[in-house]
């Protein structure tokens, strides 16, 4: 009876385990985050942008999330297109606020092979330059490997 028993849970753990894993697996095909690391945010709120990505769906966002932020507490973030006009509002983000939808409000840039980017601005106007650090889905699939 205990066998029985323990052959069971047994089973329902290889499934749970097997179905985390197709999940994890199937996110992780859609779509690839790029990481940013230690970019300025420049005195007095310069702007500084990361680089270009061709989107390969049909979203209307990127997702960006900080990881780490040095010298300030949150900074701004935005889409942007690719002669770095801004394209979506700004979000204030910081260590712990969580992914974020960084949604477009610019018409045309929900199609695939748009070219997209992120800009970026320490939330205060300071003198002296912070450094940030996190993830952005650009809303690139990634193929099986």
């Amino acid at each position: 009876m205990m066998l029985k028993s323990l052959k069971q849970k047994i089973a329902k753990v290889g499934i749970g385990l097997f179905c985390a894993g197709c999940v994890f697996l199937s996110s992780a095909a859609y779509s690839q985050a790029a990481s940013y690391t230690a970019y300025a945010l420049k005195l007095n709120k310069t702007n500084n942008f990361t680089s270009m990505h061709a989107k390969t769906t049909s979203d209307d966002y990127i997702t960006n999330e900080v990881t780490a932020i040095t010298n300030t507490s949150y900074a701004n973030f935005w889409a942007v297109n690719n002669s770095k006009s801004k394209i979506s509002n700004k979000y204030k983000q910081g260590v712990g606020t969580g992914s974020c939808n960084l949604i477009f409000t610019k018409s045309g840039y929900n199609s695939t092979n748009t070219q997209v980017g992120m800009g970026m601005e320490n939330y205060q106007s300071q003198l002296s330059t912070a450094f940030v650090s996190g993830n952005v889905d650009f809303r690139q699939q990634k193929g099986w490997a």
